[in-house]
């Protein structure tokens, strides 16, 4: 019976080290809000989601209060393509004529779902909130320079208001809000919003504590197609510093300007970490190495 005790006794000793360092985190952190955006690509395989609803179940049985914000750019895209819609993008933001628009809110819906049973499959209670069914509030983005040429955008929303009431009843149910990127204009109509930008805009409003960006790579690169070239923990001037450099693609702008609103907004720190490991998002909040990228507006002082 004692044959293997001292790897038995080693098993029980790391797994206590990591629980005591896990309970620091939930300490710190229960109560307080996080603000999810999850790539597009994670709700396409059921395997993604479910791996990805387990970790939020488990941050949300500590006490942390989650929404969760989804964009859906490959199935539109795809959509269009099927429908013969021209689907045009200028600066990471895309177009959006009526037919467009139509295939938006029809393929956020379908999303919406996927994310709202994989949650539930999880035992976490959670609820669709589309943005412009009374959260968001948006101006028509009138025509604009991008790129050197001037673009009319149709019927996108540049951001203007929130009505936290809408997500205080989820919270207060214990449930996590799924948001579809959609404002309603001021003259009632839908408007298309970035799904980046959408996340920053809640997590300065919500005066959330983070802003956890879930992609297909494991964070922020100093190469944008190499892993290896992961940078671990920056501010603000690292993020220009990049994007002077040229490492930064078009979506990577854009989501650039979100992690800038965000941070200048009050939010702590944004996190940028993979949605595709089974485990990147608990290791990034619960355990001192982290997963990702950690960014806050300005990093202290080394003496």
């Amino acid at each position: 019976m004692v044959v293997g005790a001292p790897a038995v006794t080693r098993l029980v000793q790391d797994a206590y080290a990591t629980l005591r360092v896990a309970a620091q985190y939930v300490s710190r952190f229960q109560g307080a809000l996080f603000v999810l955006k999850v790539t597009g690509r994670l709700a396409e395989e059921e395997s993604h989601r479910a791996a990805f609803a387990e970790q939020v179940g488990v941050l949300h049985a500590f006490g942390i209060r989650m929404c969760l914000v989804h964009g859906g750019g490959s199935q539109i895209d795809r959509t269009c393509a099927d429908r013969g819609i021209p689907v045009e993008k200028k600066g990471g933001r895309r177009i959006t004529t009526p037919a467009v628009l139509a295939v938006v809110e029809q393929s956020y819906r379908v999303i919406s779902e996927r994310w709202v049973d994989a949650l539930r499959s999880q035992g976490v209670d959670s609820v669709s909130c589309p943005g412009h069914e009374g959260l968001l509030t948006a101006t028509s983005r009138p025509p604009s320079e991008c790129d050197g040429e001037r673009v009319h955008w149709g019927a996108v929303g540049d951001l203007r208001k929130l009505d936290p009431t809408v997500l205080e009843s989820a919270f207060r149910a214990r449930a996590i809000p799924v948001i579809a990127p959609l404002a309603q204009g001021v003259d009632g109509g839908t408007l298309n919003c970035n799904a980046d930008t959408v996340s920053a805009f809640l997590a300065v409003h919500c005066r959330a504590s983070k802003l956890i960006f879930l992609l297909s790579v494991p964070g922020l690169l100093q190469e944008a197609r190499d892993p290896s070239t992961l940078i671990r923990y920056g501010d603000l001037s690292d993020l220009a510093r990049l994007e002077a450099d040229g490492a930064l693609e078009d979506g990577m702008q854009v989501k650039a300007r979100a992690i800038e609103s965000a941070l200048t907004g009050g939010v702590d720190s944004v996190h940028l970490v993979s949605g595709l490991d089974d485990e990147a998002l608990v290791r990034e909040v619960l355990s001192h190495e982290g997963s990702g990228s950690m960014l806050v507006a300005r990093k202290p002082e080394t003496p």
